[in-house]
């Protein structure tokens, strides 16, 4: 059996007074003698009483709570994010919710709806289906919600986002420049929006410089095994004979530089790669591989300076801020 947790009851059994009294009293009440107050407290601390901060939050309309939900929490870009966002939200006393969705919308509308049964004060979200009935509810009700990575132009919200298309337009151009002449492309839910805007960067790159597009050489990657898939995908571009690969993530990048390592090896300094976000493996790995890193200390900043104004509602007016990555070059 464990400790009993002391209430507001028993301190005012043991003084013979009333429930309301003893709330009064530990709440500083004027209503209430100091002589009260001292002879509450001291029995408090006697019966080691802990506040229930929830509940005397949640009577007076807030949980100091936001939630942040995301595709892949163990994916270091949105590790990093959600670690600036809880330290920021913590300096203002807000505690922050941490959810996966792995990229299922039905797991993504079930945890929302959780957190909403929770009383959380807002929400950051990278959402796998920005425009699902849960979402779009949220953004009617005008409930303090930030949406980023992902957008959707039929849901009107707050956002932060990453310019994806020309960015990934310039990553492949740079494999151009380093001297491809066949290049490939692995992605993952290629269906979402910035996603889709990467490959749409990548085909720009190769129009633009009289490349053939051949759509049989842009592969999609299982989500929910992205190991296998990348390695799969990986084996065929390499039977294909191309000299680069363009990756829509850093998790399958990394996964091809491993599949590279272990099973072509004469290889990994002949391939080029490039990948829409950045890892500090990156740095000494082969293949090369030139990397778009998003600017993730301004992206977190932002993204918990625009919650906490809407939860203050400081700022009513609909804020959206696309923010340019940085091409490093390798």
């Amino acid at each position: 059996m464990g400790e009993k947790i002391t209430t507001i009851q028993d301190i005012a059994d043991r003084l013979k007074i009333t429930r309301s009294t003893v709330s009064r009293a530990l709440s500083d009440s004027p209503r209430i003698s100091d002589k009260t107050k001292k002879k509450v407290r001291e029995i408090a601390k006697e019966l080691n009483y802990v506040p229930n901060t929830l509940a005397s939050n949640l009577r007076k309309g807030k949980s100091f709570t936001i939630a942040y939900v995301v595709p892949d929490i163990s994916n270091p870009f949105f590790a990093k994010i959600g670690r600036l966002i809880e330290s920021i939200a913590l300096k203002e006393g807000y505690f922050l919710l941490v959810g996966s969705t792995d990229e299922d919308a039905k797991k993504e509308e079930a945890l929302i709806n959780n957190l909403m049964n929770r009383q959380i004060d807002g929400l950051v979200l990278a959402s796998t289906k920005v425009n699902s009935k849960v979402v779009k509810n949220l953004v009617d009700r005008n409930f303090p919600l930030i949406l980023f990575d992902r957008v959707d132009e039929k849901v009107d919200g707050n956002y932060v986002l990453v310019e994806n298309e020309q960015s990934m337009q310039k990553a492949t151009e740079s494999l151009i420049l380093q001297g491809c002449k066949k290049l490939g492309l692995l992605s993952i839910t290629p269906e979402l929006y910035p996603l889709n805007a990467r490959i749409a960067g990548f085909k720009k790159a190769l129009e633009s410089n009289h490349f053939e597009i051949n759509t049989d050489l842009i592969r999609k990657v299982d989500n929910n095994n992205i190991k296998e898939s990348t390695h799969a995908e990986m084996a065929y571009l390499i039977e294909q004979e191309v000299d680069g690969v363009v990756f829509t993530n850093n998790t399958m990048a990394s996964q091809a530089i491993w599949n590279v390592n272990m099973y072509y090896k004469d290889l990994a300094e002949k391939l080029k790669f490039a990948s829409f976000d950045n890892l500090e493996l990156f740095d000494y790995s082969l293949p090369k591989i030139t990397s778009i890193a998003q600017p993730i200390e301004f992206i977190a900043r932002n993204i918990a300076h625009m919650l906490l104004d809407l939860m203050d509602k400081k700022e009513m007016q609909v804020k959206k801020l696309v923010l340019e990555p940085n091409l490093i070059k390798r």
